[in-house]
């Protein structure tokens, strides 16, 4: 069987993609399953089969969705730009279905130094550069060492991630994309968390930079009241925003915009307006955040001596 042959058994005219050609399979098998037609003859549920075989494989991936089987397709190139200087490669995963839309497992596709694009599920980016920063860790300590405690493998695997994290963000695009460009600032709808004593602020109210602890941008008032920290409703801000305060690349304003309090287990979250204005910077950011994943590396391969 051919790849026309296999359309016409399926009742393509070949314009369709995966999801489309999913649904049609599922249609015809309904109407010609023997369990579900009361035929005993399967010969035509099995064409349909085949021919569904052999249309998925032309997709990328498509050897392991037809198969229900997470097997490699061929590794290729991804379709995305490439920070050269990054600290190292990663993987780009992609999610594997069975026949019935159901996630059966990830399957790598491809590796390289590839920055992050919304083509990318971001959950599965960040599964990729813990995947990564797992490998490096490994790396760097010999295993006839002691093993080091869960607790504090987990802390060096988060730093670690938060680091490589900006290193495959493109802060600039990623910006344009969930910014609105306002005159020379992107305009941001962002939350604080307040304080657990920290009193509601007024709408109007112009929070200041506190500092940074801990990967979080904790917010003071006008008299220097810590108020609570900055936070975000979509968690790809936080990989953009808080390094680039971090690496000294960007200055901002915040406002609160609402005074409607907001709860997520028991937390209290007030609506902002943030302002961020990109800014040159003395120093790289990429070799400033490489010669800091060289320090992490060579602490945890040293820990407990």
């Amino acid at each position: 069987m051919n790849k026309s042959q296999a359309r016409k058994i399926l009742g393509l005219d070949g314009s369709e993609n995966q999801r489309e050609v999913k649904k049609k399979y599922r249609k015809l098998m309904h109407d010609h399953h023997p369990d579900s037609s009361g035929s005993s003859d399967s010969e035509i549920a099995a064409k349909i089969n085949t021919a569904y075989e052999l249309i998925m494989k032309s997709f990328d991936g498509g050897a392991a969705l037809a198969s229900s089987k997470s097997r490699k397709p061929k590794k290729k190139n991804w379709n995305a730009k490439e920070n050269k200087n990054a600290y190292c490669v990663r993987p780009i995963f992609h999610e594997v279905e069975d026949f019935d839309g159901n996630s059966i497992g990830t399957i790598e596709i491809a590796r390289g130094k590839y920055v992050w694009t919304k083509d990318e599920e971001f959950s599965l980016f960040l599964k990729s550069l813990y995947e990564t920063s797992k490998e490096l860790l490994e790396n760097a300590r010999p295993t006839l060492f002691f093993q080091v405690p869960d607790v504090i493998k987990q802390k060096y695997l988060a730093d670690l991630t938060y680091l490589l994290t900006g290193q495959f963000i493109d802060s600039t695009l990623t910006l344009k994309e969930l910014g609105v460009l306002d005159i020379d600032a992107y305009k941001i709808s962002a939350m604080v968390e307040l304080g657990a004593d920290a009193s509601v602020p007024k709408v109007g109210t112009t929070l200041y930079p506190a500092g940074i602890s801990n990967h979080r941008l904790y917010l003071r008032n006008k008299v220097s009241e810590i108020v609570g920290y900055l936070s975000f409703k979509d968690d790809r801000l936080y990989y953009v925003i808080i390094p680039l305060l971090e690496q000294k690349r960007a200055q901002v304003k915040m406002v609160v915009a609402d005074k409607t309090l907001k709860s997520r287990t028991r937390k209290r979250y007030v609506d902002l307006d943030l302002w961020i204005r990109l800014i040159d910077a003395e120093t790289s950011a990429v070799e400033s955040t490489n010669l800091k994943i060289d320090e992490l590396l060579k602490k945890y391969g040293k820990e407990g001596f």
